[in-house]
């Protein structure tokens, strides 16, 4: 558990300023599409039969609190006795993520390793072979040399704990790092001559009395207008059907307004993956499943945490059912993320498709971490499959749908949305 820990400690310090490559994936790799898929129809197992699997069943020591905001106030002398051996055995299991513990501090600049081998070194049953690690080893006990200048300075900044030394490094402060030149983009308006014969033909074409001011311009009922009956995964959008779903939000995100209730969808997310992949129908890293299509395996979510009806509440006043909620959620998003695309993010995906990181991925990574970037830029491309008529129906409602996002904070029941 403390090397798995250690995992996340050195992933949140190379996320906050560590560089390595860019999550690119080589286009000849496995196909990870059918992982992405969500079947809506699948009989799911309830909360308590995951919880008494994979959390009651598997405790080496009965915590007797379920979450960590309602611990209690008093010490267990059984806890007291548990840590105490733990933390002074000297005999080791091999974790299984410690060669990828290796692989991330293999791909870490040396310079930064004075911020991580300090914290390295103090927890109990790290493996020798990342003590001994050649730059690692020569940080035990020492303070980094290199301070960002906000805490240089700073009386007894010797003493921090070595647990926070990232913090001092430069990088970690945004007033230390070297903005990124963008080009101006200046506007060219075109130039337009006076074409007589076009406005002639326009005078043909349309009736004088519609320039009258005060005119109502007629209005007509298109196939745009009209709600789409019984939708579901490749049924096309229309600007109804979005409109119709913005109007679900406010009355979803009340949902997870309860703290309690957050904690159990989240709960129940984290158990759905383990049980997912434990079946052979999950990714390593499943998260990525929740990228592409959110709303989707929120559903599922919410089902295996048996709060399903409490979402047929919140969206059955627009005529939607659960699924159908999903589906048109899923179908909008991916046609906004479409709308909002730059050129960069374009580039990225038609490089991956055309194979350009291959060579580089194969010299670079194990075949584990190498599976893993497949699977994570394959999400990427998964996450802009839109045809074109939901784009422009979407385009339609786009200040709506960002009014309601950002009332969300951009996450549906702490589902990200990611754009």
């Amino acid at each position: 558990m403390l090397l798995t820990k250690t995992k996340i400690f050195v992933c949140s310090c190379l996320c906050g300023g560590f560089l390595l490559a860019a999550h690119n994936v080589c286009a000849g790799a496995a196909d990870f599409a059918k992982y992405f898929k969500v079947d809506m129809d699948m009989p799911l197992p309830k909360y308590e039969e995951l919880e008494q699997k994979y959390i009651v069943g598997r405790r080496r020591y009965n915590r007797r609190y379920d979450f960590h905001w309602d611990i209690g106030n008093l010490f267990d002398d059984l806890f007291r006795l548990t840590i105490t051996d733990y933390g002074s055995t000297e005999k080791r299991i091999r974790n299984e993520h410690e060669q990828d513990l290796l692989d991330m501090l293999a791909l870490m600049p040396k310079e930064y390793y004075q911020y991580i081998g300090p914290y390295l070194h103090t927890v109990p049953n790290m493996p020798e072979k990342v003590l001994n690690m050649p730059g690692i080893k020569e940080t035990k006990n020492k303070f980094p040399n290199r301070i960002a200048p906000q805490l240089a300075g700073i009386e007894d900044l010797e003493f921090l704990s070595p647990y926070l030394y990232y913090l001092l490094m430069p990088e970690m402060w945004p007033e230390n790092r070297t903005p990124q030149e963008r080009p101006v983009i200046k506007k060219a308006s075109p130039k337009v001559e006076y074409d007589e014969k076009l406005y002639q033909k326009i005078k043909e074409l349309v009736p004088e009395d519609e320039f009258v001011p005060g005119a109502k311009p007629e209005v007509k009922v298109g196939a745009s207008d009209l709600r789409t009956i019984n939708p579901d995964i490749n049924s096309p959008l229309t600007s109804a059907d979005v409109k119709a779903f913005a109007r679900t939000l406010p009355n979803v995100y009340k949902i997870g307004a309860d703290i309690r209730v957050q904690g159990k969808i989240y709960s129940a997310g984290s158990l759905l993956d383990i049980w997912e992949i434990e079946n052979k129908i999950g990714l390593p890293m499943n998260g990525v499943k929740d990228l592409v299509n959110p709303c989707q395996r929120l559903v599922q979510k919410l089902r295996v945490a048996g709060l399903e009806t409490e979402l047929r509440m919140a969206v059955g006043g627009e005529g939607f059912s659960p699924e159908e909620w999903a589906y048109t959620c899923d179908k909008t998003i991916k046609a906004y993320r479409m709308g909002l695309m730059n050129s960069s993010t374009l580039a990225s995906l038609k490089a991956f498709q055309r194979g350009a990181y291959d060579a580089y991925l194969h010299e670079t990574l194990r075949p584990k971490q190498l599976e893993l970037q497949f699977a994570s830029m394959q999400a990427m491309v998964e996450m802009y499959k839109a045809p074109m008529n939901d784009i422009l129906e979407v385009r339609k409602n786009r200040q709506l749908l960002k009014k309601e996002f950002e009332a969300g904070k951009y996450r549906i029941l702490g589902q990200v949305l990611s754009f």
